[in-house]
């Protein structure tokens, strides 16, 4: 019951708060290992335009779309047990001001991803506005691994849309870990064969579309790599992707933009592969 009442209190004392710059890494972005392991029934990871990736895609211009109507739950697990100090709502390059969401909650669980869940936050965000912050008292800060974030209205429109959901703290463990990456998959979305070599926590490797290579590394749960593709004209084109292995090792998901400062606006593509054998092919 302390455990209960010390959270009571954190939902009480959360407060608007100005948004923030500075080094603090967002804990909730898929590129620091958090993970969606519940969405609403109409979403599509893959369909770019709405996908509910783009709420932790570290961009503030893509967005999650789904139909308006019903309340639309999301539970995000983090890469590690984690105390919050304050979360962050991005809204403001929403196509149409009324797809803003309005009344939302957040619950924080200790336990698993479908128990344990007690609420940290309740609010209306403002509509159509990037960094809507939220911090806790420093005496009350919640302590949990999976977050479930409930959108319950928007401000009128057919559909509610959401650029970003964001969360600040410390991690209290460091236990993430990715198994092997090594091995030969079928990529999809145009990826061709892809080839991955581990050693220790550094990645190589190859795959077919524009003859791409990849070097990168793995911290935690996340496969970082930086990617080079070239183009029928013989130019490079450089990109950074960012990977997870699914529960059975047997798939790799991801997304990956472009290094220039317009593609940093949004990610190129979502990229999937499965695994196909523990040998990678050879890179040519």
């Amino acid at each position: 019951m302390r455990y209960l009442g010390a959270m009571i209190v954190a939902l009480a004392l959360a407060a608007p708060v100005a948004a923030q710059t500075g080094p603090a890494s967002d804990l909730f972005a898929f590129s620091q290992g958090a993970r969606l392991v519940q969405v609403p029934d109409d979403a599509e990871f893959t369909a770019m335009d709405s996908s509910p990736l783009n709420l932790i895609d570290g961009s503030a211009t893509t967005d999650w779309t789904g139909e308006a109507g019903r309340p639309a739950v999301f539970v995000l697990e983090l890469a590690e047990r984690t105390e919050l100090s304050r979360i962050a709502f991005d809204t403001a390059f929403l196509n149409r001001d009324e797809k803003s969401p309005r009344a939302i909650r957040v619950e924080l669980s200790d336990t698993s991803a479908r128990s344990g869940f007690v609420p940290i936050l309740a609010a209306d965000l403002k509509m159509k506005r990037d960094g809507q912050s939220f911090g806790f008292d420093p005496e009350h800060r919640p302590v949990g691994r999976w977050v479930r974030l409930t959108i319950a209205s928007n401000y009128g429109d057919d559909y509610t849309g959401f650029t970003g959901f964001h969360g600040y703290g410390r991690q209290l463990t460091a236990t993430a870990t990715l198994p092997d990456v090594t091995g030969r998959y079928e990529g999809w979305s145009g990826w061709g064969t892809l080839n991955l070599t581990q050693s220790g926590d550094t990645v190589t490797g190859c795959y077919e579309y524009q003859a791409g290579r990849v070097t990168g590394r793995v911290d935690g749960r996340v496969l970082t790599l930086d990617m080079v593709e070239t183009g029928p004209d013989g130019a490079p084109r450089r990109l950074r992707g960012y990977f997870g292995l699914t529960p059975d090792g047997g798939k790799l998901i991801g997304f990956a933009r472009g290094l220039t400062e317009s593609d940093r606006l949004g990610y190129a593509t979502y990229m999937s592969a499965d695994r196909q054998s523990n040998r990678p092919g050879a890179c040519r």
